[in-house]
């Protein structure tokens, strides 16, 4: 009964959807650990596939960034999807959003968008069969703005924390390098097509992965680090009024505890700090994880419509920055 019980529990490791690799309290706390300890070998070359034609020089671009962990990814199921919408508004997510154009790289290169800029559709999340936010968003945002080209630069690496692996001692660390070679790639492609890239919102959907006790406690300041890094690394592509960041609650799935609702109060402390910080709950949202699919509902990521929903809460942001009504 032994060896079935682990045979099972590895199965479900190599299967699931990126749950943390760390898992619960399996590897020990502390800075004096290391940086090394927590090495990863991201990737630091990125292709571009120059697909996009030249514009007049200077052609105003919205750019928005995408980046997380795996409800960013994007791990719930376009089976679900399609029941919940219903056959139109599904052949409307298959067929894409020609105005709102996604270059996605995920969990180190699983599965991305070959350097190419592709219309959003539901071929941008973690595999063959699930989605992400990004389908919420372009809905929204392709239907206000019918007669305007969206740029999104989605980057996301399932199950790492904010503590130890997008930064270590509030430095950025391995997943934020290759991030930021990743986005300074495309920024530099568009530019070189003749846009003006405006980066207007980086949206922030992780924390999952930091729900220990010790690593929540330092979420808030971690926080602030990392929003300062981000403004200053891309600056030159902020309008004048700055870079919003825009960061979603996690749930309350028990993958997330103990410490969901202090990463939850440190989200929100830190969009208290400016009018450029904005933070949107999830869980008071009645967004879910507990259901689907049915059999075995995957409790550490959104139900189809949840996630649906949080792209639409993410739009609905970046579109009232912009000064549209969804």
């Amino acid at each position: 009964m032994k060896i079935v019980a682990i045979i099972l529990i590895v199965i479900m490791l190599f299967t699931s959807c990126a749950m943390p690799p760390e898992g619960a309290g399996t590897v020990p706390e502390g800075e004096e650990l290391g940086r090394e300890y927590y090495k990863i070998n991201m990737k630091k070359e990125f292709e571009i596939s120059d697909t996009l034609d030249a514009v007049p020089e200077g052609t105003g671009a919205k750019v928005i960034i995408l980046i997380g962990q795996s409800n960013a990814t994007g791990c719930s199921l376009t089976s679900y999807l399609k029941t919940g919408v219903g056959e139109e508004k599904y052949a409307e997510f298959e067929a894409g959003y020609d105005n709102v154009l996604i270059n996605f790289f995920l969990d180190n290169g699983n599965n991305s968008s070959g350097g190419e800029f592709v219309p959003v559709d539901l071929g941008c999340g973690a595999k063959d069969g699930y989605f992400g936010p990004e389908v919420g968003m372009a809905e929204k945002i392709s239907g206000a703005l019918l007669d305007e080209r969206v740029f999104i630069l989605k980057f996301t690496m399932s199950g790492y924390s904010l503590n130890y692996h997008w930064l270590y001692d509030y430095e950025p660390s391995y997943i934020y390098e290759s991030f930021k070679i990743f986005a300074d790639t495309y920024l530099g492609y568009l530019s070189s097509k003749g846009y003006a890239p405006s980066l207007d919102a980086i949206c922030w959907m992780q924390g999952e992965s930091d729900t220990t006790d010790y690593k929540a406690g330092k979420y808030y300041d971690n926080t602030v680090s990392f929003v300062t890094q981000l403004r200053s690394d891309f600056a030159d592509y902020a309008p004048e009024r700055g870079i919003f960041f825009i960061d979603a609650g996690i749930s309350s799935s028990p993958y997330c505890e103990p410490a969901y609702p202090e990463i939850n109060e440190a989200k929100k402390r830190f969009s208290d700090d400016s009018v450029l910080n904005v933070y949107f709950p999830t869980i008071e949202a009645g967004l879910t994880t507990l259901y689907e699919p049915e059999s075995e509902p995957d409790l550490g990521h959104y139900d189809a419509l949840s996630e649906l929903s949080l792209g639409r809460m993410f739009a609905d942001e970046i579109l009232g920055i912009w000064g549209i009504e969804g």
